[in-house]
């Protein structure tokens, strides 16, 4: 059920899932209907430094990437949450005082609201499989061909099932670009390099399971790595497996920080012997059953 010209009145709220200071993420119940809405802050008019040629306000860039994965059916095949509809610029005075970190805003929030899936948990090493693997690249290839850029691809934004040993979903697209269609040649050499960013985590995920590494290494690395700002090379030429240079380089760098890491920390008293998977999650945001 669409959940339109919902009312803030109308919304009960049940649980804080989790909380930025972009956004902050509810389980509640609109019509009956249990969901997730995630609200977003608001934003005032465009400063003068800040660029023209794109869009700013992290609402208008995930409700606009899901409504065209939505028109495009990425919901209905479960590569994504189920997008239910938006509240616009509402009064956060009717939801106190669960909204309360708005109510002194200058500009109103506005909220999305996405289908809950039970028994989410992110992608990691001990629930990594091949089919997983296979699930979530096929996701981003159906993701990029709908004309929609994530750029936030990293494995807090990738979950899977508990209980269903194949279903991935992506989530978290309010940093994504959304391109008419067709893209053009620029737009494409992007979504072709956001695609290696992914391939080159999972040639990672494999590696790093092998080694005594303390449990949020790869996650610091691959954060670290990915908030270095313009690394990609200039160079694009192929090496002998086929693969950008630069997805060589990013490997080995990601590598690199987790044995620097590895090494300038003593390991805890429950770190595992090498050889076997590292067991549950490691990242921060792993606060409830769903973090969008």
């Amino acid at each position: 059920m669409e959940l339109n010209s919902i009312k803030p009145s109308e919304i009960v709220f049940k649980a804080k899932l989790f909380a930025s200071d972009y956004s902050v993420i509810f389980l509640v119940i609109v019509h009956g209907q249990i969901c997730v809405m995630k609200v977003h802050h608001g934003r005032g008019p465009r400063r003068y430094y800040e660029p023209k040629d794109r869009e700013l306000d992290i609402h208008v860039l995930e409700s606009a990437a899901y409504r065209r994965l939505r028109d495009r059916g990425l919901c209905e095949r479960g590569v994504i949450p189920h997008f239910l509809g938006t509240m616009e610029k509402f009064d956060p005075k009717p939801c106190q005082p669960y909204l309360k970190m708005f109510f002194h805003d200058k500009y109103l929030p506005s909220a999305i609201f996405l289908e809950y899936i039970p028994n989410l948990e992110m992608i990691h090493l001990h629930n990594y499989t091949q089919r997983r693997k296979d699930n979530f690249l096929k996701g981003i290839q159906e993701i990029h061909g709908a004309g929609v850029r994530h750029r936030d691809p990293k494995p807090r934004n990738m979950m899977i099932v508990k209980d269903d040993s194949e279903r991935v979903v992506w989530i978290d697209f309010d940093r994504a670009e959304t391109y008419n269609l067709p893209v053009t040649d620029e737009q494409k050499r992007l979504l072709d390099e956001e695609e290696e960013i992914v391939l080159g985590f999972w040639d990672c995920l494999p590696i790093v399971q092998k080694g005594n590494l303390m449990k949020r290494t790869f996650s610091t690395a691959l954060d670290r790595i990915l908030s270095m700002g313009p690394w990609v090379p200039v160079s694009r030429v192929n090496n002998e497996k086929g693969h950008p240079r630069w997805r060589s380089w990013l490997l080995q760098a990601i590598w690199n920080v987790c044995k620097n890491n590895a090494n300038m920390r003593s390991p805890p008293s429950n770190a595992v012997p090498s050889g076997e998977p590292i067991d549950g999650p490691t990242w921060p945001r792993v606060t409830a059953e769903v973090d969008c």
